[in-house]
């Protein structure tokens, strides 16, 4: 072999050497390079499990924050429901409250009406009260039957109201006062009206055979004596009335019939008269108003 042929196989091999320790190099580039690429990639998603760690950390708050608003919504529910069973619980016992009131007004309506029947029962039992010692003409001068103890002074106050063709009415008041030492009871009131046919008397009076409303009987003081004797005592123009419940008073009371209207016509007689007598049955004593009405066309 000569020197030319044997310096290109030396080149030759040198070169191969030169290339092989290129492509180890490469080599171990490529395998830095994969190692590289993999860390890399596994760094990624490390980056990405944290974003969706933090995405779910965001919404498990959200959801916290949901669950506590809907837990003060449950709470204000329940607290709105129970204020209404409250509130229906709080009617349902008014309801009952004025049912038991009404009932219990309805009760005292029957008491007052068993009392008032027994009261009648007793006036048709009780004989006439007669007022013979007082004379039926007027005299002003006359003075109350005294009893020792008993003592009733009663009297008018009254307006005379004229409308047309000198037709009217009068509108007053009658009041008995007790100026003796002793208590007076459950007094009959007599109107004697001259002439009889004048003979009326409106206002807050009751009947007890016309039955009187609840109303009417817890307004009322006063009730029309509705018995045979009292008609008959109509028809001769006296008008009698008594208190609708048990009545006492004492020395220095006083006790009135409020408000009575009497309507006449001038047509039926000039001059119209209404005297009051007062009686207290139980007692035996009587007594006559100090004054009267008068009325004159």
């Amino acid at each position: 072999m000569g020197t030319k042929d044997k310096l290109s196989y030396e080149r030759l091999i040198s070169r191969v050497e030169y290339y092989k320790e290129k492509a180890l190099d490469l080599e171990k580039k490529l395998v830095f390079a994969e190692e590289t690429i993999e860390r890399l990639e596994s760094e990624t998603n490390k980056d990405n499990t944290l974003q969706q760690i933090e995405e779910k950390e965001i919404e498990l708050q959200k959801l916290r924050t949901q669950v506590e608003e809907l837990t003060k919504k449950l709470n204000r529910l329940e607290e709105h429901e129970m204020e209404k069973r409250i509130q229906g619980y709080e009617e349902l016992l008014k309801s009952i409250q004025d049912e038991i009131n009404d009932k219990d007004q309805q009760i005292d309506l029957y008491q007052q009406r068993i009392k008032s029947m027994e009261k009648r029962i007793n006036i048709n039992r009780t004989s006439e009260p007669v007022f013979e010692d007082f004379p039926k003409e007027d005299d002003s001068k006359s003075e109350p039957k005294k009893k020792q103890g008993l003592n009733c002074m009663s009297y008018f106050d009254y307006s005379v109201i004229y409308t047309k063709e000198n037709n009217g009415f009068v509108r007053g008041s009658f009041y008995l006062e007790n100026i003796g030492t002793e208590a007076l009871e459950n007094p009959y009131i007599c109107f004697r009206f001259q002439p009889a046919e004048t003979c009326a008397l409106k206002g807050k009076i009751v009947s007890l055979i016309a039955s009187p409303s609840q109303d009417e009987m817890r307004q009322s003081i006063w009730m029309y004596m509705d018995n045979e004797w009292a008609e008959k005592a109509k028809e001769r123009g006296e008008m009698w009335i008594c208190p609708l419940r048990e009545t006492k008073f004492k020395t220095g009371d006083k006790l009135s019939l409020d408000d009575f209207q009497i309507p006449f016509k001038s047509t039926i007689d000039k001059n119209i008269t209404v005297e009051a007598f007062v009686y207290f049955n139980k007692q035996n004593y009587r007594a006559k108003a100090v004054n009267h009405i008068a009325i004159n066309f």
